[in-house]
């Protein structure tokens, strides 16, 4: 049950998107300002990420993940009846901040089930991330034409209750061995490998939420037919459920230059984008929605190995999304912002800063042996 609520949860990261230009009708705002919708929610998700790991050091995973996605299903229904942009700004940030108690502290759940195999148990995990990417915006595409963008909400949201209900009744309670130790905490909150690790792969991080957010549009603005921009805006997630099992498959291999590689792969597809045309459009669609979460997983699995203690793995992955979170939620205003009517300088600018910021991971994790 908590790789389907895992589903549900990204389903509500991304079914805004086929919603986007009936919000920007609806409440008369232009297309750049419509980013601060993705903004606020990345906003809000970064910034309660370490309150979240901390508290699920105190009181177990298990009530912490599963309180974040009843507010998350509770923040769409109230979306459904927003009376004013600002008021819609506000849920989502709501939304972004229940999102931050979920995540880490799921993973802190299934490092507790499946220690031996926690970097392949992420990887699936991820693989169902990109799955509720893609039922948010390939689903919710012709939901939110027939029935409109509140409707849309109204049913992400009963369908995340419902979900969180039977999760919560179905998972054991987490462990919870030892004292609570604030140095411990200290330790993870100023850990030199943390912050590298988190900047080196910052740019593919903001790559990831940005493209698959805004390619539908472009890809109508190119001339694709809406259903087909929706299927290749849902195939981009789709498509990292194979990304989830491949990951098992690259355990093998360096994880430092198997992510390197991947992610130099994946940025140089964004950047090109511009001079794409044809059959060639779907370049960029399978090498993100397949290499980004091995990529993701890999990064996950390589600060999992390096933490002693399991009690604190939630924490370490939630300083991990807290900075690349907080510095990621500006990559789609600059996207925007960089949007001349073509789209060109956005793309060239996302798809480089993924890789220009590599080198942060190598100063840090060259000379030490990881295995995931």
């Amino acid at each position: 049950m908590i790789m389907l609520s895992r589903l549900v949860y990204a389903m509500n990261w991304y079914n805004l998107s086929p919603a986007i230009g009936q919000i920007s009708r609806a409440f008369g705002v232009n297309f750049a300002e419509t980013s601060l919708l993705f903004s606020f929610f990345l906003f809000g998700a970064g910034t309660f990420q370490i309150p979240a790991g901390i508290l699920a050091t105190r009181i177990g995973s298990k009530k912490v993940a599963m309180s974040g996605l009843f507010v998350m299903a509770f923040t769409a229904i109230l979306s459904t009846f927003s009376p004013s942009y600002f008021a819609l700004i506000t849920l989502r940030f709501i939304t972004g901040f229940a999102a931050a108690f979920f995540f880490s502290s799921a993973i802190g759940i299934l490092n507790e089930l499946y220690q031996r195999d926690i970097t392949k148990m992420v990887g699936i995990y991820n693989g169902f991330f990109a799955i509720g990417g893609g039922v948010g915006i390939f689903l919710f595409t012709p939901i939110v034409n027939s029935m409109g963008w509140r409707m849309g909400f109204l049913i992400a949201g009963l369908v995340t209750l419902v979900v969180a209900a039977v999760t919560t009744y179905s998972l054991p309670k987490t462990r919870i061995t030892g004292k609570f130790n604030m140095k411990a905490v200290t330790e993870r909150l100023t850990d030199k490998t943390i912050w590298l690790v988190a900047l080196g792969l910052d740019g593919l991080w903001g790559l990831n939420f940005t493209f698959s957010e805004y390619f539908k549009s472009y890809a109508i603005f190119i001339g694709q037919p809406e259903i087909i921009a929706g299927l290749m805006g849902g195939m981009i997630l789709f498509l990292g459920i194979v990304g989830g099992y491949l990951t098992g498959a690259l355990r093998k291999y360096s994880p430092l230059r198997t992510v390197s590689i991947l992610t130099t792969i994946v940025g140089a597809s964004i950047a090109v984008i511009p001079f794409l045309a044809g059959y060639t459009i779907w370049m960029p669609v399978i090498l993100d929605g397949v290499f980004s979460v091995v990529i993701v997983s890999m990064e996950y699995g390589i600060l999992i190995r390096l933490n002693k203690d399991p009690r604190y793995v939630p924490l370490s992955l939630g300083t991990v999304n807290s900075i690349q979170i907080g510095f990621g939620s500006l990559i789609p205003f600059a996207f925007a912002f960089l949007n001349k009517g073509n789209y060109t300088f956005s793309w060239i600018f996302l798809g480089l800063l993924s890789i220009v910021l590599l080198p942060l991971l190598w100063l840090e994790l060259r000379n030490k042996h990881v295995e995931t």
